[in-house]
C-alpha cells in the first residue's frame, strides 16, 4: 500500500481493530465515521504488536501516543483520530458516504502523474538527506512536465479556469 503510485483512500464506520486499524493507517487518506473505534488489540490478548503497526504510528502522531494505544490498548474514537491525526477527516455517520464520494472524486479527477509521483517523494522521503530528496524531486517534476495533465493544467492557468484532468 505504501509503495503503490496510486492513492488509497479507506472509509471506516463500526470497528477498525488490529489490521483493520493498520489498513487505515497504510492508506493515503482515511475518513471515518465519528463514533468508529479503532484499537489495538494486542495486549489485551498477550500478543506483541504485528503489520508494521510499531513502525508507523511513531511516525504519525509520535511516540506517547503511540505507546498508549499499543501498550495501553486505549481505544480510539473517529473524532479524537481526526484530533490526533491519525486520519483525515470524521463525520458523522449519516454523513460519511457523501463526503467519501465528495473526497474520492476530488483525487479521481486530479492529475495522477503528479500523485502519483507526490505519493513516492513523500514516502522515499523518509531517511534521505536533502541533497537526494532535491534530486528526487528533480526527477519526479521533469516526469510530471511530461504528461497530458500538466499540459491541461498549464492551458487551464493561461486561461484563468479550473483544469480537467484526463489521468495521463
Amino acid at each position: 500500500m505504501l509503495e503503490t503510485q496510486v492513492p488509497i483512500v479507506s472509509v471506516v464506520h463500526g470497528w477498525a481493530a488490529g489490521l483493520g486499524f493498520h489498513i487505515a493507517l497504510a492508506s493515503d487518506f482515511c475518513l471515518a465515521a465519528d463514533d468508529t473505534k479503532f484499537w489495538e488489540p494486542f495486549m489485551a490478548r498477550g500478543l506483541s504488536p504485528d503489520s508494521g503497526a510499531a513502525w508507523l504510528l511513531p511516525r504519525l502522531i509520535g511516540m506517547v501516543r503511540t505507546r498508549r494505544l499499543l501498550m495501553l490498548g486505549e481505544e480510539l474514537s473517529g473524532a479524537q483520530a481526526a484530533a490526533w491525526e491519525i486520519i483525515h477527516e470524521a463525520h458523522a455517520p449519516t454523513d460519511l458516504a457523501a463526503a467519501a464520494d465528495e473526497f474520492t472524486n476530488r483525487i479521481a479527477t486530479g492529475p495522477t502523474v503528479a500523485l502519483g509521483l507526490t505519493k513516492w517523494l513523500l514516502q522515499s522521503g523518509n531517511g534521505l538527506d536533502l541533497d537526494r530528496h532535491l534530486h528526487n524531486e528533480a526527477m519526479a517534476l521533469e516526469l510530471a512536465t511530461r504528461s497530458d495533465d500538466f499540459k491541461a493544467g498549464l492551458a487551464a492557468f493561461r486561461e484563468k479556469r479550473e483544469a480537467e484532468f484526463q489521468g495521463r
